[in-house]
Formats: structure tokens, C-alpha cells, sequence
């Protein structure tokens, strides 16, 4: 019995489909969020100047990770530092703007489109045959031609990221609009654990335990459970005092 595998041809001669991923990424998450700081009470003038430096900041720290981190070899997408970028934009406009509250309500609606946002970027490298999975000959292999070409079939790790980061975009987004308490530390959570995870599975994994980008990723989640337990102290309190 043959196993079905999914191939796809890297030489596209007009649209690029990573590009094209990318800034459909930043499209989709700007719109989001503006939608959504609107609904919670953040000015409209700062919401559109965050539209403006989200994607300049999140593409200029995405390709400065990468350069630091590969010792000034390499130019690339890091997505870690793409999602630095966005909370450098909105930690810039937080302090620009008059009113203290929209910082935090900004950086909560961020945490909530991070999720659709990569998983619209991760479209992008399915198709140009980038960040691609392990050596895999089984169901749903990915088998890529052309100016990309790769010698072996591959595991679908990017189209596995791609639906991972909607499912946890999807129930986040309505945990968030029906407002659980702790929606936000649990999309934080939930993302940099799945990311770490995810990671496993590339082919540049191979031959190493743990690779910076999780190193990073452990971090995040660290990072998110410590806000988490803040979150709940701080309630506890407040409920305490009533």
C-alpha cells in the first residue's frame, strides 16, 4: 500500500508564498489587535500608531536575533525575536500614551494574535521548503522540488505548526473575549510550551539536546507561569480586601 505524500514545488517564478505568508501574518494580527484594543478602551490614535511600528520593530529584532545569535553569519526570520519585536512596540506605545492602562491591555491582545500570527507565517515556510521537519517517508510526507529541492521526504512540521498555533489562537481568542481571568497567562503559556515542543520535530534538530530556540521558548514559559501566579495573587488579594 502507498503512502500518500504531499509535494510541492519551491521554484515559484511571480509570488513569493513566504513573503507573501509574512505579511499576511502582520496583516491579519494589526487588524486583531486594533479590533480588539478598541473594544477594551485604548485610544485609536495610539492603536494606529502601534499598526505602524508592530511590523517594522517585529521584523527588525526577528532579523537581529538571528545575526546575533549565528555570530553575524547568518540573516534570517527568528521567530523569538519577531515576537520580542512585538511587545518592544507596544511597551513603545504604552509609554507614549497618556493613559497608563492601555500598555497592559495592549500587551494582552497581543499575546492573544501572537498565535494566528505564526501560525500564517508557518504557511510561508511549508511552501518555500524552509524550517522543515525530520527525515519522514510515512502518511502526509512532504516531498519538495525544484529550487528548494530536498533529497529526502520530510515530516510536516510547519503545516503541524500551522494548525497547533490556530487551535490555541482559536480557544484563546474565546476565553478572552468571554474574559477568563486567566486567559491571557495561559496563551502565553500554552504557545512558548508548544513552540519548544514543536521544535523536536525539525530536521536541525538532529544531534542536539536542546536548541537556542527552545532555550528561549523555556524561558517564555517560565516567564508566563511567573505572570500567572501574580495574576492569581493579585486577585486573591483584591478578593481578600472586598
Amino acid at each position: 500500500m502507498t503512502t500518500m505524500h504531499i509535494h510541492i514545488n519551491t521554484t515559484h517564478s511571480h509570488i513569493q508564498p513566504y513573503g507573501l505568508m509574512i505579511i499576511m501574518s502582520f496583516i491579519v494580527g494589526a487588524a486583531g489587535m486594533y479590533i480588539l484594543n478598541i473594544r477594551k478602551g485604548v485610544q485609536k490614535n495610539i492603536a494606529r500608531y502601534l499598526l505602524l511600528l508592530l511590523p517594522l520593530m517585529s521584523l527588525f529584532c526577528a532579523v537581529m536575533l538571528t545575526y546575533i545569535t549565528s555570530g553575524g553569519k547568518n540573516y534570517g526570520l527568528s521567530s523569538v525575536g519577531g515576537l520580542i519585536g512585538v511587545y518592544a512596540a507596544v511597551i513603545t506605545m504604552g509609554l507614549m500614551s497618556p493613559n497608563k492602562s492601555d500598555m497592559p491591555v495592549m500587551a494582552e491582545t497581543a499575546t492573544v494574535m501572537l498565535p494566528l500570527m505564526y501560525s500564517v507565517s508557518k504557511i510561508g515556510c511549508f511552501l518555500a521548503g524552509c524550517c522543515y521537519g525530520f527525515e519522514y517517508n510515512g502518511a502526509l510526507a512532504v516531498e519538495y522540488s525544484g529550487r528548494y529541492a530536498h533529497d529526502h521526504p520530510a515530516f510536516p512540521v510547519q503545516a503541524t505548526e500551522t494548525l497547533t498555533f490556530l487551535i490555541i489562537f482559536l480557544i484563546g481568542v474565546m476565553l478572552y473575549v468571554k474574559k477568563m481571568r486567566y486567559a491571557v497567562q495561559m496563551i502565553f503559556i500554552a504557545s512558548a510550551s508548544a513552540k519548544c515542543a514543536l521544535d523536536f520535530l525539525r530536521a536541525s534538530h538532529e544531534g542536539i539536546i536542546l536548541s537556542l530556540t527552545q532555550v528561549f521558548c523555556i524561558i517564555l514559559a517560565v516567564i508566563g507561569i511567573i505572570w500567572l501566579i501574580l495574576k492569581m495573587k493579585t486577585h486573591k488579594t483584591k478578593r481578600a480586601k472586598t
